[in-house]
């Protein structure tokens, strides 16, 4: 698990947004913060953020599908990009990148950064929301109607600011969820606007709590998941989510058993002793693709052949990615693929 981990857990108390992505009208916005594709359109690109000071890359990006030997484009921080200290990311219904990042205020509030794609290490971004209220944020998702939603582990709170968004300034939040949030690290949303929220702190109960739209009711809450991260909703309405520490595995909770108390319907741990599974994202093909910021052996980017294969309590990672800079490091958190 890389250095420092439990520090920054502590002060930041994730994970991230991720995607699953389908081939259909790149205007459309869709429930679980993705961008979508184009009939017909290939050369996906994957994208995960270290969550690392200055002396590492802030984003890295390889070629979808992703392979052990991938080569890399790696986006450094520099003063005109203003990337430091990158947790969530996600791309929006117009196709555009977002990233969390603690720039020069400690994350304290949190920033998003945007920018146009393809991005390179000139990449600057077109402009920058400073989330007003936040404290080191580390994960965003998207509604359909376009609001952003994101986790302030910080201070123990989910917020909501609203769209549209086209110019840099300092965004208030609309709403701040507080019932039953207990260091909140990863966030997804369903196709009604309900919020899902991974406790970090859960020790098997109250893992996963769920706001549901107009928000204005006490939470209810998904079960049987210790320290989760990362939360994805594939396209068919299962979500998966990560228990983590001396169990660690990736599981689902199916589409028909997300009520109050349910516990996964599926639990993956196969070679994943060891992990912390982030944040996750669908590639177009269907295969899930996970950042892991978990021990040394295993930390760096898992893929799940979802596209050929179903998921299952004994299948493991068809690809591990990793390189020198997450291993001498220790985490790949946010990911997200277009």
């Amino acid at each position: 698990m890389r250095a420092g981990f439990f520090a920054i857990s502590l002060l930041t108390a994730i994970v991230c947004a991720s995607s699953s992505l389908e081939a259909s009208s790149p205007d459309a916005p869709k429930a679980n913060n993705t961008y979508l594709r184009p009939i017909g359109t290939e050369h996906q690109s994957v994208y995960w953020t270290l969550f690392a000071n200055a002396d590492y890359p802030q984003v890295q990006i390889a070629k979808v599908p992703l392979a052990k030997n991938s080569k890399t484009t790696t986006i450094n921080s520099t003063l005109q990009n203003n990337l430091l200290e990158t947790s969530g990311v996600a791309f929006d219904a117009a196709g555009r990148f977002w990233i969390l990042s603690y720039t020069q205020t400690n994350g304290v509030p949190t920033s998003a950064l945007i920018f146009n794609p393809p991005i390179t290490p000139q990449s600057v971004p077109v402009f920058t929301l400073v989330l007003s209220g936040t404290e080191d944020a580390d994960a965003l998702a998207f509604d359909p109607s376009g609001n952003l939603w994101v986790t302030s582990p910080g201070n123990q709170s989910v917020m909501e600011y609203i769209g549209p968004f086209g110019a840099s300034g300092t965004l208030s939040p609309a709403r701040i969820l507080t019932n039953g949030v207990d260091t909140p690290f990863g966030i997804a949303v369903d196709k009604k606007a309900n919020v899902y929220i991974s406790n970090n702190h859960s020790t098997g109960t109250n893992s996963i709590a769920v706001m549901k739209s107009p928000y204005s009711a006490q939470p209810y809450f998904l079960d049987g998941l210790t320290n989760p991260g990362g939360l994805v909703f594939d396209a068919d309405g299962n979500l998966y989510a990560s228990t983590n520490g001396s169990t660690a595995a990736v599981v689902r909770y199916n589409s028909n058993h997300l009520k109050s108390g349910d516990q996964p319907d599926i639990v993956d741990a196969t070679k994943l002793q060891g992990s912390y599974e982030a944040s996750f994202a669908f590639a177009a093909n269907g295969d899930l693709y996970a950042a892991n910021c978990g021990e040394t052996g295993v930390v760096g980017i898992q893929v799940w052949p979802l596209g050929t294969k179903k998921f299952s309590a004994h299948l493991a990672p068809s690809v591990s990615y990793t390189n020198k800079k997450i291993k001498n490091f220790g985490c790949a958190w946010g990911i997200a693929i277009q």
